[in-house]
């Protein structure tokens, strides 16, 4: 167990493995009261077993190629817009930022941003996405107007209710979006910033590896084993 999330813990590798295969298996999401739940222990320790496998599960550097989908999302934040949204701008900044690209019937990465400025998408998709056989499917942001040139940029015009021309859409990275919002809601209920790229990263996980419970659960164990 050394150099492992096991080493010098006292809760029990079958217990441990317990929480392994839950987790594997809950595409959206382990909460930390289920755990304490079904493994009759505190919430201290439920909710750190948990923290401690996300903790595991590191996004590839291994840049996304073909058709890859692009966005941006906006989670957590409170605040009232106004009567005539003049206050919207306030309310989307108190919104942590996070950007996605995702390849169509492929791999996902997902990273937590300062903003959603020119400069972390160039950076984001500089770490995360190949300019080489590469078709990127984008909406209208104008933050990437001069961002995504080196690319094979294609794009839809949302705020024009335009979602689908031809191949060029963001449905993928929608998806994505809706499944993990979603999740956070009802199974997590709420999420501080400072954790969330620790869950994003479990989401990304099980978007990577869709194939068999069983194959899914020996990749977060090798994940595990190897961190």
């Amino acid at each position: 167990m050394a150099g492992t999330i096991f080493e010098k813990s006292r809760v029990p590798l079958s217990l441990w493995f317990h929480v392994l295969m839950m987790f594997s298996n809950a595409k959206s999401g382990l909460a930390a009261k289920t755990n304490q739940r079904d493994l009759e222990v505190t919430y201290k320790t439920a909710w750190r077993m948990i923290h401690l496998i996300r903790g595991t599960l590191k996004q590839s550097e291994e840049p996304l190629k073909g058709e890859v989908e692009l966005d941006l999302a906006f989670f957590g934040g409170k605040g009232d817009a106004g009567k005539n949204l003049e206050h919207l701008s306030d309310v989307f900044r108190a919104k942590t930022k996070v950007l996605a690209a995702i390849e169509r019937k492929g791999q996902a990465r997902a990273q937590v941003v300062s903003s959603g400025s020119a400069k972390n998408h160039k950076n984001f998709l500089c770490q995360n996405v190949s300019t080489k056989d590469t078709k990127l499917m984008t909406d209208k942001a104008l933050q990437l107007d001069n961002v995504a040139r080196p690319y094979d940029r294609h794009s839809v015009h949302h705020r024009k209710k335009e979602f689908v021309r031809g191949k060029a859409h963001t449905n993928t990275v929608d998806w994505f979006w809706s499944h993990v919002k979603g999740s956070l809601r009802g199974t997590h209920k709420h999420v501080s910033p400072k954790y969330l790229q620790s869950y994003l990263d479990g989401f990304v996980f099980h978007r990577n590896n869709g194939g068999t419970d069983r194959e899914r659960f020996f990749a977060l164990l090798d994940t595990v084993l190897q961190h």
